[in-house]
C-alpha cells in the first residue's frame, strides 16, 4: 500500500509546473561591453532574459563610464537613437495570484526632454509613468521606485518597459532609465489539483507507515 501511495505521489508531482524565478532584473548578466553598450537593436537577446521590443536602447555601466546605477553595476536608457526604444521579458505566473512589480527609475539627464516617459505593460494593460530629470546627473540620479500590481491570467506573463520621447520633437537619445525590476508574488499560490492530490497522498503515506511502525512494536 506505501508503496502504491508513494508512486501515486510520483505522479502528482510529474503534474505540478513550478513557477521560475524572474531573471536579470538589476542587468548584471549578459555580454556587454567594458563600458557602456549603445543603440542595441530590436530583437536583440544579448542582455540575459530580456529581449529589445522597440527601437534601439543603451546598455549604461556605472561610473567612470556612465552614471551611477540604483542597484549593481548597470543600468538601461531605454532611448538610444531614434526617441523610442523598449524591452521586454516573459516569465511564469501561476493563474488567480496577484504580483507585485517594483523598479527604479530615473531619466537621462544630458537631453530633452526633461519630462521622460515610461509606459510599463504587461499582459496587454498599461501603465504611465514620468520622472523630472530637473537638476540630475551622473552621481545624483535621484532614482525613484514605482510599483504596480497584476492578476496573472495564465501560466506565463510579459512586461514591457518602453519610453518614447518622440512627442518632443525630432529624434531625440535620451529616455526613462531603469534599474532594479523585481516581480513577486503578494498573494497565496492557489494550489491547483496535482498539488492537493500530492498533499493527500503525502499525508496517506506518512499514517499508513506510522501505522506498520506501530504494529510492528506490538509483535
Amino acid at each position: 500500500m506505501i508503496r502504491l501511495a508513494t508512486g501515486l505521489l510520483l505522479a502528482a508531482f510529474a503534474g505540478v509546473s513550478w513557477c521560475a524565478p524572474f531573471q536579470n532584473g538589476s542587468f548584471e548578466l549578459g555580454t556587454p561591453n567594458p563600458c557602456n553598450t549603445f543603440n542595441i537593436p530590436v530583437n536583440d537577446t544579448r542582455i540575459t532574459g530580456w529581449t529589445v521590443s522597440v527601437g534601439n536602447i543603451d546598455w549604461e555601466s556605472g561610473p567612470p563610464c556612465g552614471w551611477e546605477p540604483s542597484n549593481g553595476n548597470n543600468s538601461l536608457d531605454l532611448v538610444g537613437t531614434g526617441g523610442i526604444g523598449g524591452i521586454e521579458q516573459t516569465f511564469d505566473t501561476t493563474p488567480g495570484v496577484t504580483y507585485r512589480v517594483s523598479f527604479d527609475m530615473a531619466g537621462n539627464y544630458g537631453r530633452p526632454p526633461v519630462i521622460k516617459p515610461l509606459a510599463v505593460t504587461i499582459n496587454g494593460v498599461t501603465t504611465n509613468f514620468t520622472f523630472d530629470t530637473t537638476g540630475r546627473g551622473q552621481f545624483n540620479m535621484g532614482w525613484t521606485t514605482k510599483t504596480l500590481t497584476f492578476v496573472a491570467d495564465s501560466n506565463s506573463s510579459t512586461i514591457n518597459f518602453v519610453s518614447d520621447v518622440t512627442p518632443a520633437g525630432g529624434t531625440l537619445d535620451a529616455g526613462a532609465t531603469l534599474d532594479n525590476v523585481r516581480i513577486t508574488p503578494v498573494t497565496t499560490v492557489p494550489l491547483d489539483w496535482a498539488q492537493w492530490a500530492a498533499a493527500v497522498l503525502l499525508a496517506l503515506a506518512g499514517l499508513l507507515l506510522l501505522q506498520r511502525k506501530k504494529a510492528a512494536a506490538l509483535r
